[in-house]
């Protein structure tokens, strides 16, 4: 809608603004919806922090088939990175999701509160990337709508190119 209004302040008229936000492609990495033959892929994996885990999270619940999260460790959150990453865990235990996948040390915090806020909750644990994208195939299923998120340095755009090309 703000672009549209925008668009009108400088004269465009409504076709000209359809295609210009047609045409728009989304940055990597920031909430970039990817579909491909199997999956929905919702690509969230340029940074993260606990308000935008939990925000992907609830969108997360109303996409189609099983809801699959695979997160990944949050930086610069000072002392408190440990009671932050399990306060993810306890709102994705809270989500009508299916299964969370936690990646690195840190996300282990995530599993272990996910994994005790809701025990019907399939949790993961993958202790680096190496090891989730070996196991990667086994975790996902045609249908799936799979959240990748986690802070850069994770590395995770490797994860939706490895779900892109299964």
């Amino acid at each position: 809608m703000a672009a549209a209004a925008v668009g009108r302040l400088y004269g465009l008229n409504a076709e000209q603004i359809k295609n210009g936000i047609e045409s728009l492609e989304p940055v990597s990495g920031r909430f970039n919806m990817i579909e491909t033959d199997k999956f929905m892929i919702v690509d969230d994996c340029y940074n993260a922090n606990p308000m935008s885990m939990k925000a992907s999270l609830d969108v997360l619940q109303d996409g189609l088939g099983r809801k699959v999260a695979i997160l990944g460790d949050m930086g610069e959150l000072g002392t408190d990175e440990a009671a932050l990453h399990e306060g993810v865990g306890v709102h994705a235990g809270q989500c009508r999701i299916d299964a969370c996948i936690c990646v690195g040390p840190l996300a282990a915090h995530i599993a272990e509160k996910a994994s005790q806020t809701n025990p019907d909750l399939t949790v993961i644990r993958e202790k680096d990337l190496e090891s989730l994208l070996k196991n990667l195939n086994t975790y996902v299923k045609p249908g799936d709508t799979i959240l990748v998120k986690a802070s850069h340095f994770m590395k995770f755009e490797n994860v939706v190119k490895a779900l892109q090309e299964m």
